[in-house]
């Protein structure tokens, strides 16, 4: 896993070699292409596989972050450190994996409401303890900060006790754009001068990026290691390019929806959606400021999803590439292919380059003798612009590449995808 400097993660810090260094508590994610998602998107689909983190979630980087943000400070240093986190979904799991993974005790703070699942994966994960109180997210932060972490047990009295945000802080966002690190080097280089004058002025050959929002850390991520890469980059040609970042709610957490539609931060009365772990009634000040003003290019897009639409996108990637996610994961495929044509008549042959992604489905008789595969072929307006992902993104044509940020997600079992195809087999939309 190695281990962390202290500029890596945080540009600004200034090395002192009196501070320890730590192993990273997340690692890099491999990027694949899918040929069965791109036909039936009618681009090219890449998935980011942040389900492969320690906590089963791109949190993991998050989380992980924020917390070596705090052990990096001078004050902190060779001194004994206890996390504390009130979110009993991905960001607990992922601050409590982290946190081990550094030597450090977590305790996470939950609702009563809290499914056993979720409970039952944090104790295993090695959560120092697991404490369950008040009906909401909110009580249970509260009494984390005005009870549990006030309680002094013996020996404590050194112990420094550091509360753990789930989504808005700088940290956090410095984690999450780790992402775009990587797929500056994973994204294969533009092929000839046609593809080249496309990308000419991008931060990266990419026409998209599909996220999920619930308090915005993710798209804030993003976006900052978007325009990192931008700035960093050798050749900025005029005018900039945009890559368009597609951000996707569910309907009964859509709070940027929301605030996009009033033009100012509001909060949702409640959560009403199966998806929870994007069930923040308010996103972050900077995530709102994003989609309506983002930096130099980059384009925000908002899409609001029902749960259906999201269970479709679960299934579709756990028959499609062998995965399982979340419903928070699951908006994101629809969002892309959702709406696509998947008639034979909708594609013509095109030669496929292997570029290294291992696709073991191009030996599987998916490819003729002569190495072809069939993708999707100009088509008449109405046809080729028939997935959701082309009627939000207009632009975008068979050779366009997206990206889908595959967030995972630790709350999903197979018994629930079950029943989800169940459900939408009895017209459940």
């Amino acid at each position: 896993m190695g281990s962390i400097s202290l500029s890596q993660t945080d540009p600004t810090a200034t090395k002192n070699t009196d501070l320890p260094t730590f192993k990273t508590p997340w690692h890099p994610t491999p990027l694949i292409e899918s040929t069965t998602l791109s036909r039936a998107a009618g681009c090219r689909i890449f998935l980011k596989l942040e389900n492969l983190q320690p906590s089963g979630s791109f949190k993991s980087r998050a989380m992980g972050n924020q917390i070596l943000s705090h052990l990096r400070k001078a004050e902190h240093a060779h001194r004994a450190v206890h996390f504390y986190a009130s979110s009993g979904g991905n960001a607990g799991l992922a601050a409590v994996c982290a946190a081990r993974t550094l030597g450090y005790p977590c305790t996470v703070v939950v609702p009563v409401s809290t499914k056993p699942l979720m409970v039952t994966k944090l104790r295993r994960a090695g959560a120092a303890d697991v404490i369950q109180h008040g009906e909401t997210f909110a009580e249970a932060g509260l009494y984390m900060k005005e009870v549990v972490m006030q309680t002094q047990s013996a020996g404590e009295e050194e112990v420094v006790k550091i509360a753990l945000h789930p989504f808005d802080n700088e940290p956090i966002w410095e984690g999450n754009s780790t992402i775009v690190d990587e797929l500056v080097h994973q994204i294969p280089s533009p092929a000839g001068p046609e593809e080249e004058a496309i990308h000419a002025g991008r931060a990266l050959p990419v026409d998209a990026i599909i996220c999920s929002v619930g308090g915005g850390g993710l798209l804030n991520g993003l976006v900052a290691g978007i325009e990192r890469a931008r700035l960093s980059s050798s050749s900025l040609a005029e005018p900039v390019k945009p890559v368009h970042l597609l951000a996707v709610e569910t309907k009964g957490t859509d709070s940027l929806a929301a605030a996009l539609q009033h033009q100012e931060l509001v909060s949702l009365p409640k959560i009403t959606s199966q998806a929870t772990s994007l069930g923040a009634v308010r996103v972050s000040e900077r995530t709102f400021q994003y989609a309506v003003n983002p930096p130099s290019g980059v384009k925000v897009h908002s899409a609001v999803l029902s749960d259906a639409e999201a269970a479709r996108g679960v299934l579709r990637l756990a028959d499609e590439e062998r995965m399982l996610v979340e419903l928070a994961c699951g908006v994101c495929v629809e969002a892309a292919v959702g709406g696509g044509s998947s008639s034979s008549s909708a594609y013509k042959k095109r030669k496929y380059v292997d570029e290294g992604y291992g696709d073991d489905r191009l030996s599987a008789g998916e490819n003729d003798d002569e190495g072809f595969s069939p993708v999707h072929s100009p088509l008449p307006a109405a046809a080729s612009l028939s997935s959701k992902l082309k009627q939000l993104i207009p632009d975008l044509n068979e050779d366009s590449r997206v990206v889908i940020v595959v967030c995972g997600g630790s709350n999903v079992t197979i018994d629930m995808a079950a029943e989800w195809r169940k459900m939408l087999s009895e017209g459940w939309a």
